[in-house]
C-alpha cells in the first residue's frame, strides 16, 4: 500500500486586535516603547541581513544588471512580472561554511518555483535528478569553461559547476541546464542543505502529517508510526530522503512524497499566520538564513520582505505541485512531450492547473454542445440524410416527390 501523507491539520489562528484609548498621560510611555521597538527592529534587521550567504552569479551566466532608459538598475522581483526561482537541495548534512562551500557539491532534489505576476499563485515543479539532459559549457571561478555533455543525468550539472567547491558556480551551471531544458529565464536560486531543512521545520514548530501505515527505512534513518504525527526537523528530513524502503523505491515516488511534505509545510506556515506573525517569522528566517545560499537579489532583506509581503494572500489551494512529465529511459527518465505544455504555460504565466493535471496529463477542453439539441452545424443529431419533411434521402438517388400530405400515401418512387 502506498503511503500518502495528508495535508497538515494544524488549527488556524486568526489575528485579533484590541482598541486602546489614546490617553494623554501615557503618550510619553508609548513614545519610549516605540523608540525601543524601533531599535529592536533595526538590530533584528541587521542580524538577518548579515545571516544570508549570497552569491553574485551574473558573471557565470553572462548577464548584465537590467537597467531602465535612464541607466538605473531595475528593482528585481518587481510586482507585475512572474518570477522563476530554482530551489536546489544539496546532498550534504554539513552546514554551509562562510566561504560558501558544500562538501561533495552534489545536488539531491531540485524544484522550479514559479510565482505568478499577480502574486496570487505559486507553482512548483520537481525535476527528477536522473533525467537525461544536455549540460552546456559552464564557467568556473578561475575563468575556464567546462566541456558540454549530452545525455547526462541532471544532478551532475551541480557537480560540474561546483568542481572547485563554489556554490555559486554550481548553482549557475544548474541554472544554465534548466534554462536550456525549459526555455525559461531563471530569476534566482536558493541552495538548501540538510541542516537548513531541519532547522526550518524545527523553527516552524514541526509539521503535522498523517500516514496510513508505519514507515521504516534504515538507510534514511526513518521510523514513523502509522497515524497523524507532528514531525520534527530530523523526522521530516528522513521522510524527504527515504527512497528504497518505501513504496516502489523509485526516485519519482520519493518526489511525490516530497511534494506532499512541501504542501504540508506550506499549510502549517499559513495556518500559523507566519507571514503576519513577526516574532515567529523572525525565528524562522533567523534559523534558515544561517545555512542557505542564495543569489545576490534573494539574499537582500529588503527584497525578501517585499516578496513575502506580495505573497501574503496566497493560500494552500493556490499552491500547485507536480513532477515534470517524463518517459522512462531504462534506469533514467526523459522529459515527455507533455513537459513542453508545462514550460509553455510557465513562460506565458498561464495557471498550470488549467492546462495539465498534477499527474502530467493534458487537460483537454470539452466542446460545449448547444442547449437546443442541435449540433455545431445547426442540424439535429440523427436527422442527417433527411429532407424537410423527415423522409430519408438515399445516397446517390434523387427524391422526386414526397408523401401525399393528406392521406399519407406514398406518391414518390425512385426512378430506375
Amino acid at each position: 500500500m502506498s503511503q500518502s501523507p495528508l495535508a497538515s491539520r494544524a488549527p488556524s489562528h486568526e489575528p485579533t486586535g484590541r482598541r486602546y484609548p489614546w490617553i494623554v498621560p501615557v503618550l510619553c510611555a508609548l513614545l519610549a516603547i516605540l523608540l525601543f521597538l524601533g531599535s529592536t527592529v533595526y538590530f533584528a534587521y541587521a542580524r538577518l541581513d548579515g545571516n544570508f550567504q549570497s552569491e553574485d552569479i551574473d558573471i557565470y551566466l553572462d548577464r548584465e544588471p537590467e537597467t531602465d532608459e535612464e541607466g538605473d538598475i531595475i528593482e528585481p522581483f518587481r510586482p507585475g512580472e512572474a518570477i522563476n526561482i530554482l530551489i536546489i537541495g544539496s546532498d550534504s548534512r554539513d552546514g554551509i561554511s562562510t566561504t560558501s562551500e558544500v562538501t561533495g557539491m552534489r545536488s539531491d532534489t531540485t524544484m522550479l518555483a514559479h510565482i505568478s505576476a499577480d502574486r496570487e499563485r505559486v507553482e512548483i515543479i520537481s525535476l527528477p535528478r536522473d533525467t537525461l539532459v544536455d549540460i552546456p559549457s559552464c564557467r568556473l571561478p578561475d575563468g575556464t569553461w567546462t566541456q558540454p555533455r549530452q545525455m547526462s543525468i541532471f544532478n551532475s550539472a551541480f557537480a560540474t559547476g561546483g568542481q572547485t567547491d563554489d556554490v555559486g558556480a554550481a548553482a549557475a551551471c544548474t541554472i544554465r541546464t534548466v534554462e536550456d531544458l525549459t526555455g525559461l529565464y531563471i530569476d534566482g536560486f536558493v541552495v538548501v542543505n540538510f541542516s537548513s531543512f531541519e532547522q526550518f521545520v524545527d523553527a516552524l514548530g514541526g509539521v503535522e502529517m498523517c500516514f496510513e501505515e508505519a514507515l521504516e527505512d534504515s538507510a534514511a534513518d526513518l521510523s514513523i508510526p502509522a497515524g497523524c504525527q507532528t514531525l520534527n526537523g530530523e523526522q521530516a528530513l528522513a521522510f524527504a530522503r527515504a527512497r528504497k524502503g518505501i513504496g516502489d523505491g523509485s526516485d519519482i515516488g520519493r518526489m511525490d512524497r516530497q511534494q506532499e511534505l512541501v504542501l504540508a509545510i506550506v499549510d502549517e506556515a499559513l495556518n500559523r499566520n507566519i507571514l503576519t506573525n513577526i516574532p515567529s517569522l523572525y525565528r524562522l528566517v533567523d534559523a534558515v538564513s544561517q545555512s542557505v545560499v542564495t543569489d545576490s537579489e534573494l539574499g537582500n532583506m529588503d527584497t525578501l520582505i517585499a516578496l513575502a509581503n506580495s505573497l501574503r494572500n496566497v493560500k494552500t489551494n493556490d499552491v500547485f505541485l507536480m513532477t515534470m512529465p517524463w518517459d522512462p529511459a531504462g534506469a533514467r527518465v526523459l522529459p515527455s512531450e507533455n513537459a513542453q505544455i508545462v514550460w509553455d504555460a510557465l513562460d506565458e504565466d498561464i495557471p498550470l492547473d488549467t492546462v495539465i493535471t498534477p499527474e502530467g496529463e493534458p487537460i483537454v477542453e470539452e466542446t460545449l454542445e448547444p442547449t437546443d439539441g442541435t449540433t455545431e452545424d445547426g442540424t439535429t443529431p440523427g436527422t442527417e440524410g433527411t429532407d424537410m419533411n423527415g423522409n430519408t434521402e438515399l445516397p446517390g438517388t434523387e427524391q422526386t416527390t414526397g408523401t401525399d400530405g393528406l392521406t399519407g400515401d406514398s406518391t414518390d418512387g425512385v426512378q430506375p
